[in-house]
């Protein structure tokens, strides 16, 4: 998920300073939309605006990550069918109950190697797991960043793997490059990227391509496809990519507590991994206080900017 960042601290703290920062009333919903939103406001504000979506399109009338995970557990499988793109062969299920029909995407991969070599770092043991997309959920919701979309561990087909929600009104970022879509905020955009590319550090993201960035109506960025995250790797894959951080995301990096964090992902990470994500993470920290002490807190840490336009695909 990670883009090459080549832009320079002066260009990206000019456009900030430059671009506006109103925030909008509604966020292009429809008053269906809004009625649901006002039922869940918490959720509203998470999500800046997003709403998860039935198989037709219309908004959920629950939003809350509890309810959909329930949801995503008890639900009844009606079809499965494979997505043409993807190297972990992923699959787009349809499931049904309480009067809905929603798409979600099933994973059983479990594929361990040993000796491998990828374009950027020899792994002694690499891991291609479903378990690590529920731990970088999980750990996504520690950090109150509310990107990856709730993700369960559950049995399709006598299989165990991941069925997690399907985003409607999305598109990758492949996608946006190819139709020429351009952000209408550039300053909000580059700051998307930033939390993208410290979240990728963190997990140790071996997967980073445009595929698995996902862009929603409100130019906000989703991670998903994270089977090839974490193992016992301490290196930051890209640490020249942290420029900027968002201000609640340092703290939240900095509050992080080992105990907390085992206790949720111990099923999926092993303690060598949880070690190893607490050694990324000390550094990424570290990266971030240099960055300040070097040209100050004011120019490092951001406040995310609201959306201010719904993207073109969404109105299409």
């Amino acid at each position: 998920m990670i883009f090459t960042a080549n832009r320079s601290v002066f260009l990206t703290l000019l456009a900030l300073a430059t671009l506006s920062l109103q925030s909008p009333s509604t966020f292009g919903q429809t008053s269906s939309e809004t009625k649901v939103a006002a039922s869940d406001r918490s959720s509203e504000s998470r999500f800046e605006g997003y709403l998860f979506r039935d198989a037709d399109g219309r908004p959920l009338p629950f939003q809350t990550d509890q309810a959909i995970e329930k949801y995503l557990a008890t639900s009844t499988l009606v079809s499965m069918k494979k997505i043409p793109v993807g190297v972990s062969d992923p699959r787009k299920l349809v499931l049904v109950g309480d009067g809905l029909r929603v798409n979600a995407v099933f994973k059983d991969i479990d594929n361990t190697q040993t000796k491998v070599r990828d374009q950027k770092k020899f792994y002694l043991q690499w891991r291609d797991w479903y378990g690590y997309d529920i731990a970088a959920y999980r750990l996504d919701r520690f950090l109150r960043l509310n990107r990856v979309p709730p993700v369960i561990q559950r049995e399709i087909k006598h299989r165990q793997g991941s069925v997690q929600i399907w985003l409607q009104g999305v598109i990758t970022e492949t996608m946006r490059r190819d139709q020429g879509y351009e952000p209408p905020n550039i300053g909000r955009f580059n700051q998307q990227k930033d939390i993208m590319y410290i979240f990728d550090n963190l997990v140790a993201n071996r997967d980073s391509n445009l595929g698995n960035t996902l862009i929603d109506s409100n130019w906000r960025l989703w991670f998903i496809d994270c089977s090839r995250c974490f193992g016992s790797s301490t290196d930051l894959l890209n640490p020249e990519s942290i420029t900027h951080c968002e201000r609640d995301l340092f703290e939240s990096l900095k509050a992080l507590d080992p105990s907390d964090v085992e206790e949720q992902v111990s099923a999926y990470l092993t303690g060598v991994e949880i070690k190893a994500l607490f050694v990324r993470r000390d550094k990424i920290v570290d990266r971030i206080q240099q960055l300040i002490d070097e040209w100050g807190e004011i120019h490092i840490l951001f406040d995310t900017i609201p959306p201010t336009e719904t993207a073109p695909w969404a109105r299409d």
